[in-house]
Parts: C-alpha cells; structure tokens; sequence
C-alpha cells in the first residue's frame, strides 16, 4: 500500500477528480501501489478469470471494477501480504493516515481504496483484529462525514472498492473479535457507527456469507440477537421497519415455519406474512400453504397484500384440485377487485354466455368497488350499455392513467364492439389492451403484463384471460341495437373531446397523440363502414376549436389519415382480426 504517513494524498485535497457517474465505483488515474503488487503475484489463471469477468463490465465503471476484481482475486489466493508488512504496521498506517485526514478534512479518494483494500485482504485472510481496526478506523469518519472525498453525493462516486462489502467486513470482523456473550450489542452499535455506507437486509445472513458460510456460536448469538432486537424493534407502523425486518428474519433462523407464522400473526405486517407463506410454499405442502394464504389475507390491511394473498390461495386450491377453486377467485375479486381478478373469475370453468351474463350481474348486486371502470365493465357484460355510456361520457378529460378512470377500458372495448380492431385501423392500436392479460395494480394505470405465464416465472401461476375473451364468451356484440350502438358512439365522441380539452388546456403534449387517435376512432365509426368517412361535421367542428394548436394539429392529421387508410367494413360479430 502507498505511504500512509499522515500527508500522503491530502495535498491533493483541493484537485480532487469527481466522478462523471452518479452511480458506480470511480475509475482512478492511477493504480495504487497495492494493485502493482497485485499484478507480480497473480496467478495466471487467476487472471485470466479476471479479465472474463471484466468483458461483461463494459460500460459501467470498467477500469474500476477490474481493479477491484484483481484484488479481490489476490485476497482470495491469500497472495499479496508479505510486502505490505506486519499486521500491527499496516494498522499504525492506516490509522495515522485517517487522523491526518480528519484533522485537514479530506482525503485522496485512491489512498482510501488503497487502506480499505488492506482491510478486504486481513479479513480474507481471516485475520479479524487487523481489518477491524482498518475498517474501523476509516468507515466511520467517513460514514459521518468528518473526510470529505470529493463526491457530489454518493461516496461510491470517487472509491473503487465495494462499500457494501466493506461494511460486511467491518460487521464480521467485529463478531470474531467479540465475546460471545457481548456480539450481538457490539453488531448493533457497528451497524449504527457507519450509516448510509451499506443496506443490511439480514445482517445474520451478511453476516454468515462474510463469513464463509458458517457463522461461529451461531445459535447462542441467534438467541442474543433476538432479545436485543425485541428490544428495539418497537411496532411503529402498519409496515415493517428495519429492525422488525431483522427481527423475523432473526426468529424464522431460529424457530422456523412456526417462528414466522408466530411473527405474522402477532405484527400483522404484509412482509411477515409474504415471508411466512414464503416458507411453507418452500416446504412443498400446499394444503398449509392454503391455509397461510388465506390467514394471511384476513391479517393484512392492505388491500394490495390482500389480493396478492387470496390469489395464492385461488392458485393453492386448483393445485389441490379442490371443488372450490372457483369460489377462491371469486373470493380474490370481492377482496381486492381489479379488472384481472374479475376476468379470472368471470371465465373460471368454461362458462356459457348465460353464466357469464349472470356472474357479471351478481358482482353488480355485491359492489366490491365503486371504480367507474370496473362497474362500467360490468354493465357493458350484462347488456346495459346506457350506464357504460355514462360512465365513460362523465369521465373526466385527464387523468386517464389514473385506476379509477374508465376512458382506458371503456372507449376500446366500445370500439371494439362497434367496429371490431381490423389490422391497420386506429381502433386496433386502441384495442391493443383488450387482448392481452391485465396488471393486477389498477392503482397504476391500465397496464399490461406482457410476460404473464411466461418462464420468468418459476412455478404454477394464475391464468389470466383478456378482456375480449370475456366479450366473445359473454356475446355482447350480439345482443346490441341500433339505439344502443349510437348511445356507445355518443359517449366515445364525448370521451375524445372532454380529452382533447384536457390535454390541450393544460398543455400536455406528450397526450396529443392520444388525443387525436380517439378523435380519429369516433371519425372511423361513424359512417358504419369502419373505415373514416370524407366529411365529419363533428371532428370539423373539433378541428376548428383547435386550429391555435399546431402540434395537435399535426396529431390528428397524422390519425386521419390512418383512419382513411384502415380497412373497409366490418362483421357484423365484431371479430375480425382480434
């Protein structure tokens, strides 16, 4: 390692480089003293892996990753010790060296990596006391802002090294050179000595990892560890904080499946209960995860974490084959409604049209929610397209992305209904939503799931249909009138221009496309032919509001045009081409 005599670097404090990344490890103008020694001791081999890895870095931070692999690489060869001299020596440096830099307040960002480094390799080496003193000395100035190192925000922006992995360290070297009896306040004032330098999950399990798997007396300091943190970890909130966070993953090590339901129960928090449904789903025995499932449902207040619960139970229950699978979506639907949990019940075993017809209805009579677009849906599975219509028509301009906003759902599935989504049209880039699964949160917008049932995802999973396999099954094209058709059109020219006004009042540019393709959408439905017809009086007398609008303007030139372009007349179901 350079000289760490106290001066070393902090001259320099005042030219010092700042990183031009917000994020990543800082890529140095030169390579300390400890890297050459790197380079003359490293087996080939070892080398060679380096640099394998290094291939997959570019573009993040390359040459300060590799260096940092190169010494690790060294450290876990156990190579590289000799010439940095004897334990105590390298910690009389390192000490010094931080004291200088407290005392001028700032320090060279390259001999920081270069201590830090010795304290990885002590540690590696399993020499516990000489990286404690080393972290020990260096992360908590700078964790508390006594050496300024140059960064703009984030200290990771000028050190090389992995502060995540040096806190780790620090931790492990303070339990090896602890007491038993005493290491579980000793890990809990080290944690609170270097905050903002690392994010500890499960500091047993860091802990452990750090350690090489194994994490000596670990039972004894378990059952420490545990009583310190029931001592701190005091129930603030419906959500779990850090220390309750510790403290279950802490008494699931000890105590197991009944530790963790014991956790759920009593705190009522959705993660306890996620991490103890998490373990029986581990342990293979559906029928309890069934049961965990459910009783985690009726724990949580959260209407998210509630509906995320019943689906694994829906999904435990066609699993076991259960004659009442069908009742555990429904149950999912009335406990946490959204469009997904609707359609997955409404579509559950092969149901007529009738039964479609009728589960639609009941679910009006129930009133789960009041969201406009999911009764709007509704009404439009049960036939009553003149309150659909109103529901879209009293939809307010913005806030389309919003779950409460009907325009989304609603202005496609009457396209789709009027005109079908042949291939080209405007209305098939509209009805683009309708055919595919849904994003369970409607809180965050008609979003799409595109990799529902897709290998990403290990294990069984709830399927999830479309909307238009919902309007095919339940007939709806079939069963609508003339009047009702118009009814559905009116509402959609009132939908498109109460959004026009919207985007356009407030300047939302990024909505003018949008804007203008539900314009263009009532243009291509109006003659019955599908396709927009020559002369709209309508869109004319849209056109003109808008004239002082260039770039909407633009939009909705763009969207007519496509509209003249589409395909002719539709079938009369309103299937062709979805």
């Amino acid at each position: 390692m350079a000289v760490l005599s106290g001066s070393g670097g902090l001259g320099q404090c005042g030219r010092m480089r700042r990183s031009d990344r917000y994020r990543g490890h800082a890529v140095r103008a030169g390579r300390g003293k400890s890297l050459h020694d790197a380079l003359s001791t490293l087996p080939a081999e070892a080398l060679r892996a380096v640099i394998a890895e290094a291939l997959e870095w570019q573009g993040e931070g390359p040459r300060g990753k590799l260096e940092e692999a190169l010494l690790r690489r060294v450290a876990a060869a156990g190579a590289g010790e000799g010439s940095a001299g004897p334990p105590s020596a390298r910690v009389v440096d390192v000490e010094r060296f931080a004291a200088a830099a407290q005392r001028v307040g700032c320090a060279d960002p390259s001999e920081v990596d270069d201590a830090l480094q010795q304290g990885i390799r002590a540690s590696r080496a399993g020499d516990h006391a000489t990286a404690c003193a080393i972290f020990r000395a260096l992360l908590l100035p700078v964790a508390n802002a006594d050496i300024d190192l140059g960064q703009d925000e984030l200290v990771e922006e000028v050190l090389s090294v992995d502060l995540q992995d040096c806190t780790i360290r620090y931790l492990a070297a303070v339990y090896m050179t602890t007491p038993v009896a005493a290491r579980a306040d000793a890990i809990a004032a080290a944690i609170d000595e270097v905050p903002g330098l690392a994010y500890f999950s499960d500091p047993v399990e860091e802990l452990q990892a750090a350690l090489g798997g194994t994490l000596p007396d670990r039972d004894a300091f378990l059952s420490a560890w545990i009583s310190r943190l029931e001592r701190d970890a005091k129930p603030a909130s419906l959500w779990e904080s850090e220390k309750e966070r510790w403290l279950r993953a802490a008494i699931g090590r000890r105590d197991g499946i009944a530790g963790l339901e014991r956790v759920a129960r009593t705190t009522k928090h959705p993660q306890a209960a996620q991490a103890w449904c998490d373990a029986v789903k581990a342990a293979g025995d559906v029928s309890k995860l069934l049961r965990a499932y459910e009783a985690s449902a009726a724990l949580v207040t959260s209407r998210v974490w509630r509906g995320n619960f019943l689906d694994g139970a829906a999904l435990a229950a066609q699993l076991l084959g259960r004659k009442d699978a069908n009742k555990k979506l429904e149950a999912a639907w009335l406990g946490a409604p959204s469009v997904a949990r609707l359609l997955r019940w409404l579509l559950a075993g092969e149901p007529t049209s009738v039964t479609i017809r009728k589960r639609a209805a009941s679910a009006l009579k129930a009133s789960p929610t009041k969201a406009p677009r999911l009764v709007g849906f509704l009404h439009v599975l049960v036939g009553d397209i003149d309150s659909a219509a109103q529901q879209l028509a009293r939809a307010p301009g913005l806030g389309w992305s919003s779950g409460d906003h009907p325009g989304h759902l609603l202005f496609p599935v009457f396209a789709w209904m009027l005109g079908g989504a042949p291939r080209g049209s405007v209305r098939a880039e509209l009805a683009q939503v309708l055919q595919q699964p849904l994003d369970l949160e409607d809180d965050a917008g008609f979003a799409l799931l595109d990799e529902v049932g897709t290998e990403q995802d290990a294990g069984p999973r709830l399927s999830t249909p479309s909307v238009i396999d919902a309007l095919q099954r339940a007939e709806v094209v079939r069963h609508l009138t003339v009047q009702e058709r118009a009814v559905a059109l009116t509402a959609m020219k009132a939908a498109a221009t109460k959004r026009t006004d919207g985007v356009l009042g407030q300047k939302r540019r990024r909505h003018y496309g949008h804007a203008a393709a539900l314009v263009a959408c009532c243009v291509e439905l109006e003659d019955g032919t599908g396709r927009a017809s020559s002369a709209s009086p309508w869109a004319g007398a849209l056109r003109a509001r808008t004239a002082r609008f260039p770039a909407f303007e633009k939009a909705l030139r763009a969207s007519l045009a496509q509209a003249r372009r589409a395909p002719g007349s539709v079938t009369e179901t309103g299937e062709d081409d979805t």
